[in-house]
């Protein structure tokens, strides 16, 4: 395929739908006079540098380029102390006999800029890579996609300008992989990505670039919806609709420009910030690109023959059925984990397969219905748990398994690839002789594996939930429950005495083979003893544009890993409207399946001294939606509120690895009727998720008539 002979065509041939769509455009996606400079910003950075060079200049104020200078970071140093020196001389109120530096710096401003603003600009020098010639790549990629996406816009009846928004965020690569842990073409966090598609140990759809685009218009949609405007749901989709909401909330403002000039959320940075300049950019350049760029011949897109597989099958064996090779087969199905091809785990029951129509002899139905029922299974190959103990790092691990820190991280879906926890549940790659000879050497040489009294009870440890206690001593978790007077499986705490039901195993097996559901555990949180720094993390695939701009960041502002992995987390729970922050009065608001004993052990001091601090009796329940104030002298803010938000990172986790959501329900509540009975007996979801969907409910102020949104939630097949 060729690009238009001319701009305006150019327009109509890559937006097949824009010249309908083009009259509403300016309403659904507004450019305020105050982001035109923002806008030109970036659109010199997709036309006038390429990744070997960038520009230093003003982080605030994108009118402000000091200069274009060459990606080395000894000249970026160089270059940026010297315009902080001269800015600081500037700031002064110098304006004659200055250098030429001092000269070329102060012509970088508007003329009459006060010394006020220069001395503020002192702190604010930044260094952006430019990215034209991975817009060429990315626009020379989009040709295989493009239809696709834009059928799903008019399909979802959204802005086909939506369509563009893999520039901003991959360069439509669909293998990209950010420092973040974002994946894909459209660049999914994994938490957030859960809500709208499959990412499991064995399939991971973020890869898809067609299932994640009927995901990320579903996320936009989900946006749109909350915040009522599109220069906010695009924003969103960077910062999170929770984050978006607070914006709103706090600059009493839903205008974007008011929102990039006066919000100053911890989290709401220079990606944020730029994200909808940015991506207006993006339209701009992508609607000049011939005038830019020259001809450039774009990338056909594939056609796939698919099926939806009714057994479990071997990697190996289906290819050979298909006559085509495994590595066709991967290229075709990229959602699917290396534990896949490497033979650890078989292609899953209920998953659409795909693969080109030029690769095949017959319909890929066909082939697949040739396939003897010896070769099909009924089941998933079980998997193989290791639980962290003292002294492991992952590269330990992966040594001792002959395994790879990358595939750890992978198949562990870890959020933090710096931290893992004494007593967290790690997968490991497949079953081997070796493995099942050093997990047995592991089971011999464990101290302490006598964890049961003698009365029968059970002290919880960091890293168990319910089902694993049950698993592991061969109890069932309804009988521990009863016994306990338990009535939430996800509200036991580390430090919590359990009595077990008689007939149960005592022995702890330290490591040991399983077929029950996966487990993320939560966080251990006792001693910072109980922290096992991990091997650097290793990242794969090439990084985002938006990555960049992250990693530029930290770069210029070192900060301590706690609060390195807390922005993470953050990340990680962007979709989410709960705020996991601390007030300024060093209270939080209580949110759904937290305890006090979870507060207790995230601050590290006793219940007891927690209900002290707030006044509250023995018996006095914790309220979701009211506050509770901190007792902070045993550890930091930013540790608290890590530890806070990875236990609901592992909650929102462990649910995702069993159940996907497969609808929505608008249920308007009637008289004598219990949100808390809706969500946990007729719809099955948690609190947390219903409040995703309803990031406006109040749980304290529910009434009759009220219209609740549940979603509808399936068990994965291979739960």
């Amino acid at each position: 395929m060729y690009l238009a002979l001319t701009i305006s065509t150019f327009t109509t041939f890559l937006h097949p739908s824009l010249a309908v769509a083009q009259a509403s455009s300016t309403d659904l996606l507004p450019r305020p006079a105050e982001l035109e400079p923002a806008i030109r910003f970036w659109t010199r950075v997709y036309t006038e540098v390429d990744t070997d060079s960038g520009f230093l200049h003003d982080a605030y104020n994108l009118a402000v380029v000091y200069r274009r200078i060459d990606y080395d970071r000894e000249q970026i140093e160089h270059f940026r102390d010297r315009i902080q020196q001269d800015l600081q001389v500037l700031a002064s109120g110098k304006r004659t006999g200055l250098t030429l530096s001092q000269q070329e710096v102060l012509d970088a401003w508007p003329e009459g800029v006060s010394n006020t603003t220069l001395a503020a600009a002192v702190n604010s020098v930044r260094f952006q890579l430019g990215q034209s010639d991975r817009f060429i790549e990315g626009l020379i990629r989009s040709g295989a996609y493009r239809e696709h996406i834009e059928q799903v816009t008019r399909e979802r009846n959204l802005p086909i300008e939506l369509a563009a928004l893999p520039h901003v965020e991959s360069s439509f690569h669909p293998g990209a992989y950010s420092h973040a842990s974002a994946a894909g073409m459209w660049q999914f966090m994994r938490a957030t990505g859960q809500r709208f598609m499959r990412i499991d140990n064995v399939v991971d759809e973020r890869m898809d670039p067609y299932a994640a685009t009927y995901a990320a218009m579903s996320l936009l949609e989900y946006n749109y919806n909350l915040l009522g405007a599109w220069p906010l749901a695009l924003t969103a989709y960077n910062h999170g609709a929770g984050g978006l909401a607070r914006a709103v909330r706090e600059t009493g403002s839903n205008k974007i420009e008011d929102i990039i000039a006066n919000y100053r959320g911890r989290a709401f940075g220079f990606a944020s910030r730029n994200f909808y300049p940015q991506f207006l950019a993006v339209l701009d350049v992508e609607r000049q690109a011939q005038a830019v760029f020259g001809l450039l011949h774009l990338d056909s897109a594939p056609q796939y023959d698919e099926v939806e597989l009714d057994a479990y099958i071997d990697a190996d064996t289906l290819a050979r059925s298909l006559g085509v090779t495994v590595e066709q087969l991967r290229f075709d199905n990229p959602a699917l984990r290396p534990v896949v091809w490497e033979g650890g785990k078989r292609i899953p029951r209920g998953y659409t397969l795909k693969i080109q129509r030029n690769s095949i002899s017959d319909s890929l139905a066909s082939l697949v219905d040739r396939i003897p029922d010896a070769q099909l299974y009924a089941y998933q190959t079980p998997d193989v748990n290791y639980v962290v103990q003292r002294g492991d790092s992952l590269s330990v691990i992966a040594s001792r398994f002959s395994t790879s820190v990358r595939d750890l991280v992978s198949l562990n879906q870890l959020t933090d690839q710096h931290r893992i926890r004494v007593g967290q549940t790690l997968l490991l790659p497949h079953d081997t002789d070796m493995i099942t000879q050093t997990l047995a050497a592991s089971d011999e040489s464990a101290e302490e594996t006598e964890v049961v009294a003698a009365d029968g009870s059970y002290i919880v440890r960091a890293g168990d939930t319910m089902s694993v206690i049950a698993t592991r001593f061969g109890v069932d978790e309804r009988a521990v429950m009863r016994l306990n007077n338990i009535d939430d499986v996800d509200r036991i705490f580390v430090g919590q005495t359990l009595q077990l039901p008689a007939g149960g195993d005592v022995q702890l097996m330290q490591a040991s083979f399983s077929t029950p559901e996966p487990v993320v555990a939560q966080p251990a949180t006792t001693a910072q003893s109980d922290v096992v720094q991990s091997d650097p993390a290793v990242f794969w695939g090439p990084p985002a544009p938006t990555d960049l701009l992250q990693a530029n960041q930290l770069a210029e502002e070192p900060v301590e890993n706690v609060q390195v992995s807390n922005e993470l987390a953050t990340i990680e729970l962007s979709v989410d409207p709960s705020d996991y922050s601390i007030a300024n009065d060093d209270t939080i608001e209580i949110h759904a399946s937290e305890t006090l004993g979870h507060f207790a052990d995230w601050l590290g001091i006793r219940a007891q001294d927690l209900r002290r601090v707030n006044g509250m009796s023995f018996n006095q329940p914790l309220i979701v939606g009211h506050r509770l104030r901190l007792d902070l002298s045993q550890v930091s803010k930013d540790e608290f509120e890590l530890r806070r938000r990875q236990y609901h990172i592992a909650q929102q986790e462990r649910f995702f690895r069993n159940y996907r959501i497969d609808d929505i329900s608008r249920h308007q509540l009637a008289a004598n009727e219990n949100i808390d009975t809706l969500a946990r007996q007729r719809y099955s979801v948690p609190l947390w998720l219903l409040r995703q969907y309803n990031p406006d409910l109040d749980f304290s102020r529910v009434r009759v008539g009220q219209t609740i949104v549940f979603p509808i939630v399936e068990r994965t097949d291979d739960a």
